[in-house]
């Protein structure tokens, strides 16, 4: 039979592999312009921070419908680190105290970038007034007990003070000591504390790293490792750093030997130096460390209400340091000043009724937010006399907010200073000053200036407010220097 023939099956054409379309890759977001560190109700002119103009002003403010549009303006310019926001006018700002803002007045300043620079200091039997109460509106923490103890605790700066007991209050401590630590600055350890049995400076020991410095002569300054210390022993006035700096051991007038120690970055630490103790008054920039601060300095929010002595308490940063002192290795205090010499007196209503009313007497003109705290001085001593200190103290407040009143006097309302030339402004300036002059001689007292409260201006409310002062108050920049970096 024929053999079959077998059909070729055709051969299949490979059809070509589809190539993937390209992911069109993603357009990156813009990042985010970055938000607001702290918000205070402050308003920040003056002195108490230099100006940065926005664009589209000349260093007088510019207008802004919100604070965020505000927030805007200073983003774009690179020196703004902070602005002052109210009344529909925005205000750039840089190297912001807030030891010298004003309370209220519907303003805010937000800080952008950069944390600001605050003021706590310890002065007396000590009083202390943290970083967000700096100048004793609403009182002070008095603290009677020895020992060591938290003034500003954070993840990068770590700082101490030690409480003894002095010859002029045996029965209620006072700051005998200051240490320092962190890696702010770079791990290094300052203390500075009495050790006797010399009076005055002769009896204090400043180490540096363990390292006895600043003894011996006076007076001499010192430059620590890679520039990170830089330190002075002088005749200094302690008003140029704090109106309370003088509380209890300062005397009314004259410049008094005082250390003077800055720390790389950005720490001021200055102390009045009397016989046993000190005074202290600390400035630095805000430590942004995750972790916060807190301590007797306060927590640094601008929200003095949660810095009393029961709030602090309450965070758990109030009580005796037990472990972990900065002070372990340096020398211990004298005996006579660890020692408590009688009961002490925790509190005003403890004082004997005669001594009481001497003291009400002798502090009457002292402001309401540092009446008691002058009352409490002359209750626990026993010594009418260091009532002086702290009206002296007082009265350069009350010089500071006269010059404080003038400057606000003299600001123009936002319209004008937005549209007038600065001669013009500088003008009207020189003429508003021979006007206040001449109401100065007939007797014109400011209404305002009762209502003043120990270096802080009192602020018209909107439902006070005429409307003929304007609360921000900015001169022209020009008027204001640039201040030191501390």
């Amino acid at each position: 039979s024929p053999t079959p023939t077998l059909e070729t099956t055709p051969s299949l054409t490979a059809s070509p592999t589809p190539k993937p379309e390209p992911t069109p890759s993603p357009t990156p977001s813009p990042t985010p312009p970055p938000g607001p560190l702290m918000e205070c109700k402050l308003n920040c002119y003056g002195e108490s921070a230099t100006p940065v103009p926005l664009p589209g002003g000349n260093g007088n403010g510019v207008s802004a419908a919100s604070k965020s549009v505000c927030r805007d303006f200073c983003n774009s310019v690179s020196e703004c680190e902070a602005f002052v926001y109210g009344n529909g006018m925005c205000f750039g700002k840089k190297d912001v105290r807030t030891s010298k803002c004003q309370v209220g007045g519907g303003y805010i300043t937000e800080m952008v970038s950069v944390m600001p620079y605050g003021t706590c200091t310890l002065m007396g039997d000590p009083h202390i007034l943290p970083f967000d109460n700096p100048n004793g509106l609403m009182g002070d923490i008095t603290q009677i007990e020895g020992g060591d103890y938290w003034l500003l605790k954070s993840d990068d700066l770590q700082i101490q003070a030690r409480f003894g007991f002095s010859s002029r209050f045996p029965a209620e401590s006072s700051t005998m000591g200051i240490a320092v630590y962190g890696s702010l600055i770079q791990n290094h350890h300052l203390v500075v504390e009495y050790v006797g049995p010399a009076k005055g400076y002769q009896g204090f020991k400043v180490l540096w790293d363990g390292m006895d410095f600043l003894g011996g002569s006076f007076p001499q300054t010192f430059t620590g490792t890679n520039g990170i210390l830089k330190a002075k022993l002088a005749n200094m006035n302690p008003q140029d750093f704090h109106d309370q700096a003088r509380h209890t051991i300062g005397g009314t007038s004259g410049d008094l030997p005082s250390y003077l120690f800055e720390l790389a970055p950005d720490i001021r630490i200055y102390m009045l130096i009397g016989e046993e103790t000190v005074n202290v008054v600390l400035t630095l920039r805000r430590p942004s460390a995750a972790g916060g601060i807190d301590g007797y300095c306060g927590n640094f929010n601008c929200q003095p209400e949660d810095d009393t002595m029961t709030a602090i308490h309450g965070r758990g940063v109030a009580g005796k340091i037990v472990t972990g002192s900065l002070f372990d290795g340096a020398p211990a205090l004298p005996e006579a000043n660890s020692e408590q010499q009688g009961g002490g007196l925790e509190k005003l209503e403890d004082c004997p009724q005669g001594l009481m009313e001497q003291a009400e007497k002798a502090c009457e003109k002292e402001p309401d937010g540092m009446k008691k705290a002058c009352m409490f001085d002359v209750c626990a001593s026993g010594d009418v006399s260091v009532a002086e200190e702290d009206l002296a103290a007082s009265a350069v407040s009350e010089e500071m907010q006269g010059k404080s009143e003038l400057l606000g006097f003299l600001s123009l309302p936002p319209f004008f200073r937005a549209t007038l030339p600065r001669q013009v402004q500088l003008g009207c300036g020189f003429v508003l000053v021979l006007l206040v002059s001449v109401g100065l001689a007939l007797g014109w007292k400011s209404k305002r200036r009762s209502a003043r409260a120990a270096g802080f201006m009192h602020v018209l409310t909107a439902d006070e407010s005429s409307g003929e002062d304007d609360e921000e108050a900015l001169l022209p920049s020009a008027e204001y220097d640039a201040m030191d970096n501390i």
